[in-house]
């Protein structure tokens, strides 16, 4: 295996909390079982068109309250949206503080215009990794091979050359797929313990 010298980060559920899985079915006529709900988010039209930088946060609102059945306006439904990005989760800025002079450290992210200045800004993301990648901005999804192309030519890195983390199965088999180093965790303490029995982190 290449010498690793970047470290990829997903945002949501590795190093920022977000509720809106747990929370979107308490506004759904009918809410199916929890364990449905991440499927259904991933496939949803409205959010993949609103992730790709498709649509305007109006239209993605009024899209997504439709096609979830939703018992409450776009409006709300927008302000909730918002506020169910809550912010880092424990131990991540001593983890990226303790990483930052030995790798590049990047981010990839499946969001939106919303979610994107508030990791950037409110949760420091901008000051913490020296490159940030947004699905809404460069047009690109995980776990699509040209989502991990984009940062591999943008790094100027081999794929073997960087080590992802995230939270969702697809994606870790995408970037594996695509011959990056990937391992599914949820928040920093999983990642310090991979990093650890890799010989990456003392």
């Amino acid at each position: 295996m290449s010498e690793i010298k970047a470290i990829l980060f997903d945002v949501g559920g590795v190093l920022i909390n977000f509720e809106g899985l747990n929370k979107v079915s308490n506004f759904m006529r009918n809410a199916p079982d929890t364990t449905d709900i991440r499927s259904r988010w991933i496939a949803s039209p409205a959010i993949i068109s609103f992730e790709t930088g498709k649509l305007s946060k109006e239209e993605f609102a009024a899209q997504f309250v439709e096609e979830w059945d939703l018992q409450i306006t776009s409006r709300q439904f927008l302000e909730l949206f918002v506020a169910w990005l809550i912010g880092p989760l424990p131990g991540v800025d001593a983890l990226l503080g303790e990483l930052q002079n030995h790798f590049t450290l990047a981010c990839l992210s499946n969001t939106n215009e919303l979610h994107w200045e508030i990791m950037l800004g409110g949760c420091g993301l901008r000051e913490q990794m020296h490159h940030q990648y947004s699905s809404h901005l460069i047009g690109k999804l995980k776990p699509d091979p040209a989502a991990f192309n984009f940062v591999c030519k943008d790094l100027e890195l081999n794929p073997d050359q960087i080590i992802f983390f995230d939270d969702g199965a697809e994606n870790i088999s995408g970037a594996q797929q695509f011959g990056m180093q990937a391992h599914k965790v949820h928040g920093p303490h999983e990642i310090r313990e991979k990093l650890v029995e890799l010989d990456l982190l003392g």
